[in-house]
């Protein structure tokens, strides 16, 4: 039961909040298509792959310690990542405000894992 009410969650997010979002922001898409993310300065995909690479590291090393507490390092590259992009979106690309976006699904990652803390917890 938990599963479809956090897939539901996530649909609800991912198809009526973000399209609604970016109608109200004026988001604009770019002209040509990209497979990737559209980086903006030459050291982002490095530090993105590097968090993710410490990320994996942090958690082979301490799972036998820590258990299914080492969850927290995906949700601290999620939004380290999320985080940082919107930072260099409002610096490099203020005028599309695509950085809204990307401090909305931060936010969004935050209170999901709050939520499952908060849940867990009660549960327990």
């Amino acid at each position: 039961m938990e599963f479809i009410a956090l897939i539901v969650l996530v649909a609800l997010y991912q198809f009526l909040f973000i399209p609604i979002l970016k109608r109200k922001i004026g988001y604009i898409k770019s002209s040509e298509p990209k497979v990737f993310y559209d980086y903006k300065t030459k050291w982002q995909l490095p530090f993105e792959l590097a968090v993710i690479a410490l990320c994996m590291i942090a958690i082979i090393l301490l799972t036998p310690t820590l258990g299914l507490a080492t969850t927290i390092f995906i949700f601290i590259a999620f939004v380290t990542i999320l985080v940082t992009r919107g930072i260099l979106e409002k610096r490099y690309e203020s005028d599309f405000r695509h950085y809204v976006v990307s401090f909305s699904h931060a936010i969004a990652m935050t209170l999901a894992f709050i939520g499952i803390l908060i849940y867990a917890s009660i549960m327990k």
